[in-house]
């Protein structure tokens, strides 16, 4: 291990004392007052982007291992930062699978073992069936749901009144970006209320 790198082990030890940083995710905001301009900016947006997640989720599920940091492969009138966004989401999506589909198939190799056994050893019983194995199908998206970060969607605090915040989402058109009103019902507030000073705290840019 190099010196950069136990600095960097040491920088991330939390001392006896010091408080944990935790982290709240803060549901269900709904978008108001959208006018049908950038509705129409979201909608063209959301299938492209969710036919593109798919191809990669297939790609990652068949022929490559997950990498959320591959170079892109298919064409799209997407941004490279959306294709980017559309490659981690994927790679995510197709790691869990496989996973899953690793523990399902580990499962199925000790039951075969163990009705095999037991056949061998004349312990069957009458209603037994050898396990069989059906290989799973590649996920099919079904409805859309977009994990963007801060390359293509951005949370700004609105200094007017009447919203609480803004966000900045990235469009197909290249340099024309929507802004889009978010008020947090009270209940929004409340989780983000700190329980000592009674300060509603500020929400990151993390946007999902």
């Amino acid at each position: 291990m190099n010196e950069k790198s136990k600095q960097r082990k040491k920088k991330k030890r939390i001392t006896a004392g010091e408080l944990y940083p935790l982290t709240r995710a803060v549901t269900h905001i709904r978008l108001v007052e959208v006018n049908p301009g950038k509705l129409a900016a979201l909608d063209a947006l959301a299938p492209v982007y969710f036919a593109l997640c798919q191809q990669y989720v297939t790609l990652f599920c068949t022929t490559e291992p997950p990498n959320k940091l591959r170079d892109p492969l298919y064409r799209t009138p997407l941004s490279e930062r959306w294709h980017r966004v559309a490659i981690m989401q994927a790679a995510g999506i197709a790691r869990s699978w496989r996973s899953n589909r690793t523990t399902a198939y580990q499962q199925y190799q000790d039951d075969l073992e163990q009705y095999q056994k037991q056949q061998a050893d004349g312990q069957l019983s009458v209603q037994a069936k050898e396990p069989q194995w059906r290989e799973w199908n590649v996920p099919t998206l079904r409805q859309p749901c977009i994990q963007a970060n801060v390359n293509v969607v951005k949370l700004e605090e609105s200094h007017d009144s009447t919203y609480d915040y803004w966000l900045i989402i990235s469009t197909l058109e290249k340099g024309q970006p929507i802004q889009v009103p978010v008020k947090l019902a009270a209940y929004h507030k409340r989780a983000l209320t700190d329980s000592k000073t009674h300060k509603v705290k500020k929400l990151n840019s993390s946007v999902q």
